[in-house]
């Protein structure tokens, strides 16, 4: 979770699994309510520092699943660390802190305009904590420090450089200084792991910090994807046959990089890999793992607002795959190292941090030597 200062907490008893519910099911129509309310604002083209709906929109949507997460879950401290956060990656994009108290306003007449009397006595008071704390959050945003990670003084001259020229797009140095480091017996893995990934957290955090745009993040994003590939293009596949996996995002996350770089750690271990896109379907996962049966499923969760998709296919893909499957499910991805304490509801049976500790973990399992060939 990034650095911020304690919040007040939220003078709320818990919520009812049965208002949660109904709030998760009819969230969308909820949002769409604000999203309009919001539109017609006389300050709208203030609030959204000049992006126009698209980017208030999205917020509306994000806060929704997310705060559908949070009832579920009856983790009010978990809302009250996530709200500088979020005050402080809009505001960096040019939103007015004023938008946040006019938008908690727009989710209390849609609430009570959506859901029945006793749902909203009980999810009120917690968009009215929000609005009285707006002072308070934006203190913390101002003074927020987003997540970076430490890199290793051994690592530190390489992750430097890497950093530096995916920000200038200089795409050719890159891939000459990883080959010389290769060439050096550094590992494909920890080029990976210690260098390309610190590297992609600490243009996340540029983003949030407002000193790079969205476009010039993905447009980084891609690069790392290239310079990867040509990389891991030019390595030896291991001889070894360690058994097939799954790895995919859940459906509606589309932050792939997470998943693709495990793939690739995997593959190079030994691994046959089926690697699903961002916003794979649920149906299309479980049937893919249904027809493979691999030795497990790797599930990606970048967004705390999609841990709940991860809880309904990881639900779903056991009744599927049936109650003397072998399958292991795992789980990952920024959003449980924002949120590890989410993790034990997902009913994975494991939880690893990393690239290499994934590594590690599936070399404990035994390979199929029945397992059927991929389609």
């Amino acid at each position: 979770m990034p650095t911020t200062p304690a919040m007040p907490p939220i003078p709320c008893s818990q919520v009812p699994k049965g208002t949660a519910d109904r709030y998760r099911r009819h969230r969308n129509r909820i949002a769409s309510l604000v999203s309009r309310t919001m539109a017609m604002h006389p300050r709208h083209d203030e609030f959204s520092g000049g992006h126009g709906v698209r980017l208030l929109e999205c917020n509306h949507r994000n806060h929704a699943a997310f705060m559908a997460e949070v009832l579920t879950a009856n983790d009010f401290q978990l809302l009250a660390e996530t709200l500088p956060w979020v005050y402080a990656a809009y505001h960096h994009q040019g939103v007015h802190f004023d938008y946040f108290p006019a938008q908690f306003e727009a989710w209390t007449q849609a609430i009570r305009l959506t859901l029945s009397e006793d749902d909203a006595e009980h999810l009120l008071p917690v968009y009215r904590w929000m609005a009285d704390i707006h002072p308070a959050t934006i203190k913390a945003a101002l003074s927020h420090q987003a997540r970076r990670l430490h890199v290793p003084d051994r690592y530190r001259e390489e992750y430097t450089y890497i950093t530096a020229n995916l920000l200038q797009g200089n795409y050719p140095d890159i891939i000459r200084r990883c080959r010389e480091l290769l060439s050096r017996g550094m590992s494909y893995g920890d080029i990976l792991q210690e260098l390309f990934y610190p590297a992609m957290v600490d243009v996340g955090a540029r983003w949030e910090d407002g000193e790079i745009s969205v476009s010039m993040e993905h447009q980084t994003t891609a690069m790392a994807y290239g310079i990867l590939s040509s990389l891991y293009h030019d390595l030896p596949f291991p001889d070894i046959h360690r058994g097939h996996a799954l790895v995919s995002p859940v459906s509606n996350e589309f932050h792939e990089m997470g998943a693709w770089m495990l793939a690739t750690s995997l593959e190079l271990d030994g691994w046959d890999i089926t690697l699903l896109g961002g916003d794979t379907p649920r149906e299309h996962l479980i049937t893919t793992a249904v027809q493979q049966r691999p030795r497990f499923v790797a599930l990606s969760v970048t967004l705390i607002s999609n841990i709940h998709e991860a809880r309904c296919t990881i639900e779903y893909l056991r009744q599927a795959l049936g109650h003397g499957s072998t399958t292991r499910i795992l789980i990952g991805g920024q959003a449980f190292l924002m949120a590890p304490r989410l993790a034990a509801s997902v009913g994975a049976d494991a939880l690893l941090e990393s690239c290499d500790a994934a590594v590690r973990w599936a070399r404990t399992l035994e390979a199929e030597t029945d397992e059927p060939t991929s389609t």
